[in-house]
């Protein structure tokens, strides 16, 4: 299994648990820009921690006009997400997000002339007959509300912070500094955010679920990056977004959300998905 395979992997596995506990977050009321000041102070220190294992940090111009599209479209991705929450299954709608990968690929394969292989297309076709699977279960509540439009304009979002930070790895310094940087100003967007909305509470549960984000999300950047500068947009990106499978599976356990058939159909297509990509 290439590096570029692995990376995307263990980005899959922690970003499907941050989705979780996202989702417990949203149960617990907890106000999302709070949630989001705590989750960035977080993230910001486990790169530090991981800075200190590497090559260290330094900056170039080119990281500074990356980073900055990437935070843009990333808290725009990630709020939207977020609120979709409320109301919505986190099963659900993060399988509604993650199909993201549908069109960044397609975005790789034409501008940056991916190869259009047959295990990407197997792979393709089976991660988007998982996503239509969860899409329709269950099917009431879910298809005219609000919940759903939101995930839909997140995951048109998420495509586009995908593809700039594909771009980004090509000309950034190391990876550490571009999410480090990126960071910055995703917690300046933070802090405009709240201050926007004029909620500076942050109740007990924030203390509990927002630091548990912000190192996994932390930890999962590094890999995401990494699998983007290793390897293909088209190969890396379909693996990451099939988080949703991990989401499923711990929102079953965890939050009790129902894990019907289709789910399960869905589930092992995903997986599926997962192996052609990382095998052939």
């Amino acid at each position: 299994m290439s590096p570029a395979i692995t990376a995307a992997i263990m980005a899959m596995i922690l970003i499907g648990t941050a989705d979780v506990i996202n989702k417990r977050a949203r149960q617990a009321a907890i106000p999302i820009g709070s949630y989001l000041i705590v989750q960035a102070i977080f993230f910001t220190l486990t790169i530090f921690v991981l800075a200190l294992f590497s090559n260290g940090i330094r900056f170039q111009s080119t990281d500074v006009i990356y980073s900055m599209l990437a935070a843009v479209f990333g808290f725009a991705g990630f709020t939207l997400i977020l609120h979709s929450l409320t109301h919505g299954h986190a099963s659900i709608n993060y399988a509604i997000f993650r199909s993201s990968f549908v069109f960044s690929s397609t975005a790789a394969i034409i501008f940056l002339n991916e190869v259009l292989s047959l295990n990407k297309i197997i792979a393709i076709i089976a991660a988007c007959s998982a996503i239509v699977l969860f899409f329709f279960e269950p099917k009431q509540r879910v298809m005219a509300s609000r919940s759903l439009i939101m995930a839909l304009v997140a995951m048109l979002i998420a495509a586009g912070f995908q593809f700039i930070v594909k771009l980004s790895t090509q000309v950034y310094s190391s990876p550490l500094s571009f999410i480090l940087l990126m960071n910055f100003f995703f917690a300046a967007l933070v802090l405009v955010y709240n201050i926007l909305s004029g909620n500076w509470k942050f109740p007990r549960e924030t203390f509990m679920w927002a630091p548990i984000n912000g190192i996994l999300m932390a930890s999962a950047t590094f890999f995401y990056v990494t699998a983007l500068h290793k390897g293909e947009l088209s190969t890396t990106i379909p693996i990451i977004q099939l988080s949703f499978i991990i989401t499923a599976t711990l929102s079953f356990v965890v939050l009790k959300e129902k894990l019907g058939s289709l789910k399960i159909v869905g589930i092992i297509l995903a997986a599926l998905a997962i192996i052609v990509l990382g095998t052939l």
